[in-house]
């Protein structure tokens, strides 16, 4: 049992690592832009949620590479593997250009569509360009770290997103602030520094993955429609799911955005601190994901039972103790951000909500993982299309809009859906019907 523990450590603590630098990369832009203007983070933030969505759509084939390969790596088949590989990378390939195009010339429709004010598309457009359109670049690291991962080889994507951190850093000081001569140009150079530290990582991930998993250009001849059928039997009801999730958050988003500038902005930098209290729980749960994966696959199906139950102790506890840390220290940490008094009132009324928010989403993030590792893919999705539809936006109207609790009726909806449908998946994974699922 302690080399379980072990093993289950080893895996999530490069995770954990991993995406602290990919949530400080991915928030690095609004945390440099907050000394620049509220408006900037305000244009960045309001078209967020869209753009987020292309990572949605993309981590469907990521999700689906990532269980298959736990599986038949667990099952010692390592044919099948280079099979997944090609086909995983062949397929956001190709999924990545169709959604870099869409974005890049449909930008304004878009951007109209989710209700961002016209000064905020003015000075976000050429970010939202960049970054939507080449969106490629991303599809190369998610998916060459996805097969890093199921082999419990996660520490290569924890330095390359050191580097990264530190490029896109550099680069938005040189835009931003002017470092080296530099032109200031504000949210573009943001934009431009954002898509070349994302290049540069991409390449680095592939030649790593490759040389990792002695994939070379021939084996993407084992290429085949057998495993793009296993791919999506498992990303297809996934990407209903996440795709709900992201189309929920885009229609809250539109709520929030007709609320003005203020709770635009203070949505943006509540958004960001929610992000870092959830990267431990997030960590967690893909390291319970690739062990239940691989229990599942090597039929150990009882162990894979009880180390889900640990790892949602463990991450329900880690929560509630960083939200009430962040709570307590509210003030200090908004200073840290913003000195727009109206802002830090702004979020200051929902941060006691972030307790109630964040300690919910350990159920769905740790228990959903695991419920796809074993190949039970269609309960979460109908369960959370329905919640998430049915409570989340409906309820942040009501609350947000009609009974004008503004942002913490927004949170106090999310949460609610959180609950409802993390109850909903522990029980399901209580009765066991996950284990007559599987993949190989």
């Amino acid at each position: 049992m302690i080399e379980e523990r072990k093993s289950l450590f080893s895996i999530t603590i490069p995770i954990f690592l991993e995406l602290l630098l990919v949530t400080i990369v991915g928030n690095i832009d609004t945390i440099m832009l907050g000394r620049f203007s509220d408006k900037a983070v305000g244009a960045v933030g309001g078209m967020s949620q869209i753009l987020f969505i292309q990572n949605t759509i993309l981590s469907f084939i990521c999700l689906g590479t990532t269980i298959l390969m736990a599986q038949f790596i667990g099952a010692k088949n390592y044919k099948s593997t280079k099979e997944v590989i090609a086909v995983s990378l062949i397929m956001n390939f190709f999924i990545a250009l169709f959604l870099g195009i869409l974005y890049f010339w449909f930008w304004e429709w878009i951007l109209i569509k989710i209700k961002l004010p016209p000064n905020l598309r003015e000075i976000g457009e050429n970010y939202f360009k960049l970054v939507g359109g080449l969106c490629i670049f991303q599809a190369i690291s998610l998916t060459s770290g996805s097969i890093l991962k199921s082999y419990g080889n996660t520490k290569p994507m924890l330095f390359i997103n050191v580097g990264i951190n530190l490029l896109n850093i550099l680069g938005n000081g040189m835009f931003i602030f002017g470092w080296f001569g530099a032109p200031i140009l504000g949210v573009t150079g943001v934009g431009l520094s954002t898509i070349f530290s994302r290049f540069i990582g991409s390449l680095a991930s592939l030649w790593i993955m490759t040389n990792y998993c002695k994939f070379s250009m021939r084996d993407f001849k084992l290429f085949t429609f057998e495993k793009v059928k296993k791919i999506l039997s498992i990303g297809i009801p996934t990407a209903g799911e996440h795709l709900t999730w992201s189309f929920t958050q885009v229609i809250i988003l539109s709520i929030v955005n007709t609320m003005g500038t203020i709770e635009i902005t203070a949505r943006t930098y509540l958004a960001l601190v929610s992000s870092f209290i959830m990267i431990f729980t997030i960590a967690l749960g893909q390291g319970t994901s690739i062990q239940v994966g691989q229990l599942v696959g090597a039929n150990k199906k009882e162990k894979a039972y009880n180390q889900c139950l640990k790892s949602l102790k463990l991450s329900f506890f880690s929560a509630t103790f960083l939200s009430i840390v962040v709570y307590s220290f509210r003030y200090p940490i908004m200073e840290l951000f913003t000195k727009d008094i109206a802002v830090v009132e702004a979020t200051a009324k929902v941060f006691p909500w972030l307790i109630f928010i964040e300690t919910g989403r350990t159920f769905n993030i740790v228990v959903i993982s695991a419920l796809h590792a074993a190949g039970d893919i269609k309960f979460p999705m109908i369960m959370g299309c329905l919640v998430m539809i049915g409570v989340a936006a409906p309820l942040s109207w009501l609350l947000g809009i009609k009974f004008e609790l503004a942002l913490a009726g927004i949170w106090i909806a999310n949460g609610t859906d959180e609950w409802i449908r993390g109850f909903a998946m522990l029980w399901r994974w209580k009765t066991r019907k996950w284990m007559s699922k599987g993949f190989i």
